[in-house]
């Protein structure tokens, strides 16, 4: 006689890119369908300008049904939105209701209403309030009010438990799995890596470190660039890469720093990279120089391609490291300039060793495998 496979429905904002979203996906993606029946519900419609995302891969997995809310934006869409996935939630009948960032308040509500499990997917990692806004301060609060509500939080770093945690969050149970990373996506392609180098107009034999994120201030690019400067003294030809877009006046701020340092010419800024794989390749090293952080997924999609990592002590950064990188303190350039040089002076041998190791790590600890499991394992035991 079989037994009825639990459940599972996850609700998320989009499936826009970004790095949840990602992992979201991936996670997807890897459960194993024997032991549960997948619904994803996104809150917004896919857009015009989320034609990267994820909405086109999510959709394609076999056994997985994508639906939307379809709310509109501003504070007018929520009773309908609401109304809809309370609907879809009697239609499911799901066993178990996960949210992610914002899908996390909506689950809690019609899962009470409805008598389901739920599980909140938390990813934020910040214990300083200062840098959110108003209306995240006020979610924050609300959130540590409610956890006890809920069945249980899912953290993806050890940081982001720790913090919530003196924030005063008391969830029945709260527990961590670690971002998974695809292994087969993310891999060495010294082709691939030439072919972008060529693109962006960087000859192939110089040293090229880079910065992967968004251009925002948590992600510290102006002590990357005062970092890029140290280096450039002590390696002429090397040339720098920051990947990620930003509004323009804040690019513009970063690129008149560039140009005060003397680095001007030496960066590059390509905006946001479709093809991850091929800029992970392309790079000599990278650097994450970030002031906040909670499982970075740069490092480990950088450290499954094989290139060597210099970050500082944010989120779970160093874990996730471990001795196959550098790691140093937060908004140091000096230190950022110095591990950097450490690496790029390593012998060929020694490099195609840090190389395997990195891979390594990220395949047998991070990798997307792991990420299901363990989330599996949570929630079977909800159940």
């Amino acid at each position: 006689m079989s037994r009825e496979r639990p459940r599972l429905l996850f609700l998320i904002n989009s499936l826009n890119p970004g790095g949840a979203e990602r992992q979201l996906l991936e996670l997807v993606r890897s459960l194993d369908r024997d032991h549960f029946e997948v619904q994803v519900v996104v809150t917004y419609d896919q857009t015009d300008e989320s034609k990267a995302g994820f909405y086109r891969e999510m959709s394609a997995i076999p056994g997985v049904t994508l639906l939307s809310l379809h709310k509109r934006r501003g504070p007018l869409g929520y009773g309908s939105s609401l109304l809809r996935l309370h609907r879809l939630v009697q239609r499911f009948d799901p066993h178990i209701l996960h949210g992610y960032m914002e899908g996390n308040l909506p689950v809690l509500l019609i899962g009470s209403l409805s008598r389901k499990r739920v599980v909140w997917g938390i990813r934020r990692t910040s214990a300083d309030l200062s840098k959110m806004d108003r209306i995240s301060r006020i979610l924050q609060e609300v959130m540590v009010y409610l956890s006890p509500f809920t069945d249980l939080v899912i953290f993806n770093s050890e940081a982001g438990l720790r913090n919530h945690a003196q924030f005063g969050m008391r969830a029945p149970r709260m527990g961590v799995v670690p971002n998974g990373f695809d292994v087969e996506t993310f891999r060495p392609d010294p082709g691939a890596g030439a072919q972008r180098r060529e693109a962006w107009g960087i000859p192939g034999e110089v040293p090229l470190v880079g910065i992967v994120g968004r251009l925002d201030p948590v992600k510290d690019h102006p002590t990357f660039l005062r970092a890029a400067a140290r280096i450039a003294t002590k390696w002429p030809t090397a040339r720098f890469v920051c990947v990620g877009n930003a509004p323009e006046p804040y690019a513009r701020t970063l690129r008149d720093l560039a140009g005060s340092l003397g680095i001007g010419e030496r960066v590059h800024w390509p905006g946001v990279c479709q093809d991850m794989k091929s800029a992970y390749n392309a790079l000599s090293l990278l650097i994450l120089a970030s002031t906040d952080e909670g499982f970075p997924n740069v490092l480990g999609e950088a450290m499954a391609c094989g290139v060597p990592c210099v970050t500082t002590r944010a989120g779970d950064a160093e874990a996730l490291v471990g001795d196959t990188g550098l790691v140093v303190d937060m908004g140091d350039p000096g230190a950022l300039a110095e591990a950097a040089s450490i690496l790029l002076a390593e012998s060929a041998p020694l490099k195609a060793a840090r190389a395997a190791a990195a891979r390594a790590r990220v395949c047998s600890v991070y990798s997307t495998e792991a990420l299901a499991r363990n989330t599996e394992n949570l929630l079977a035991s909800l159940l």
